[in-house]
């Protein structure tokens, strides 16, 4: 039971973070902080059909996580996580101008497809134009703001160069999140107080 409980907390708590609103290593920032004005969200979210995604987490025992895009129709992707505690389903939506989960089911364990399901959410992952200071978000659910275009992330997959470095500020914690162009997040950190929770990719394969 307590076992169960520390898992649901930290789940719960990443959730809300995302709601409301993937490395340990040397993060470096490079100037110029601007991204050419062709490359668009969805090129730093890719969600071709089987592509996959493996985290290695520290600070949390279910900081380690799955992702596998294992339904597609025109716009639309669906995503199964997996942090061998839950396992969840997130239906995304890409256009010229932001990606954006439009579904998300926090227990699923049957791959359903679910693309077409009434939306029950609108949470903006990433959103254009991919400059500094671009900010989404109210601050009730969550501020979301881009304060890094041009940042190199040292991961167990790898060095990744140019990532958009986004910070997602809640009540009483700070989510950080990178993205590579053609590979999608590459790290997420988790901070709240003393707290720090890493989640940093170790392995991936984009179809």
């Amino acid at each position: 039971m307590r076992t169960m409980l520390t898992r649901l907390g930290f789940v719960n708590v990443i959730l809300l973070c995302l709601l409301a609103t993937g490395c340990s290593g040397l993060l470096q920032s490079k100037a110029p902080n601007n991204v050419p004005p062709s490359q668009t969200p969805g090129e730093y979210f890719p969600l071709s059909e089987n592509s996959y995604w493996e985290y290695e987490g520290e600070g949390n025992e279910f900081a380690s996580f799955t992702r596998e895009v294992i339904f597609i129709k025109d716009n639309r992707a669906q995503i199964r996580e997996n942090n061998g505690g839950t396992i969840s389903m997130s239906v995304f939506e890409i256009t010229d101008e932001a990606v954006t989960r439009v579904f998300f089911q926090g227990e699923a364990y049957n791959d359903v497809n679910l693309i077409e399901q009434e939306a029950n959410d609108n949470t903006i992952i990433l959103k254009a134009p991919l400059v500094v200071s671009t900010k989404w978000g109210k601050p009730e659910s969550g501020l979301r703001e881009i304060i890094e275009v041009n940042t190199s992330v040292d991961t167990p997959a790898g060095t990744f160069d140019g990532c958009i470095k986004v910070k997602i500020t809640g009540d009483n914690s700070t989510l950080y999140e990178y993205f590579k162009s053609g590979v999608g997040m590459v790290k997420r950190e988790f901070v709240s107080g003393e707290a720090r929770v890493t989640s940093s990719l170790s392995k991936y394969e984009v179809k």
